[in-house]
């Protein structure tokens, strides 16, 4: 299988995602400054684990979308599973991934293989999933640790394998890079590790 695997997305509505229950860690907004979007985005807590859980309206390329997400994960952050809802108008989408106990990836009966290992998700239209590596790797200041993440693309919903670098550069603060460092921002977070600022793209609302 290529690295760069365009998974078709299951075109069937399987309709609206709601959180699990567990206990409510964060709730709150987030304002992308590139383009016009706003998301409502949670953390809970469970026996066996954390989710995230996200609402997402944005205009991206050229397209209002709607965006409903959940990442099911271990209590040590590992992703177990991703559901994804998107819809454009009279077009809706979804896509639902699983990582079993051995690190292998899902999408309904196929298996990901080029993803077999990878233990975080990264969607490219939240800022929530940065949460993921940032608990998984408990970085002390000054520490850094490489990583490469199973990357679903938007609007597309297409998956690729991305190569990522997390630095702790200060008690709530880390440097992310990807891409051998093409690519950098500036991440600052609370004390669940939720970003309340990612460069200049993405800010918590007060």
């Amino acid at each position: 299988m290529n690295d760069n695997i365009h998974t078709e997305a299951n075109m069937q509505h399987i309709g609206p995602i709601t959180a699990s229950p567990g206990q409510l860690l964060q709730s709150l907004l987030w304002n992308r400054h590139d383009l016009p979007s706003l998301e409502h985005g949670r953390l809970y807590r469970h026996h066996d684990g954390f989710t995230l859980t996200g609402m997402v309206v944005a205009d991206l390329e050229g397209r209002q979308l709607h965006c409903s997400y959940e990442v099911g994960t271990t209590c040590s952050w590992q992703t177990r599973k991703v559901k994804i809802e998107l819809s454009s108008g009279t077009e809706e989408q979804s896509l639902h991934l699983e990582r079993d106990d051995d690190g292998r990836w899902w999408n309904g009966d196929s298996e990901l293989t080029a993803f077999a290992g990878m233990n975080d998700i990264d969607l490219g239209i939240t800022p929530s999933t940065n949460t993921l590596p940032i608990q998984r790797l408990g970085l002390k200041p000054g520490e850094s640790a490489s990583m490469t993440a199973v990357w679903i693309q938007f609007p597309s919903l297409t998956i690729a394998p991305l190569a990522q670098q997390y630095t702790r550069t200060g008690e709530y603060a880390y440097r992310y890079e990807s891409n051998d460092g093409a690519y950098q921002a500036d991440l600052e977070v609370d004390e669940h590790g939720l970003v309340t600022r990612y460069a200049d793209v993405w800010s918590r609302a007060r």
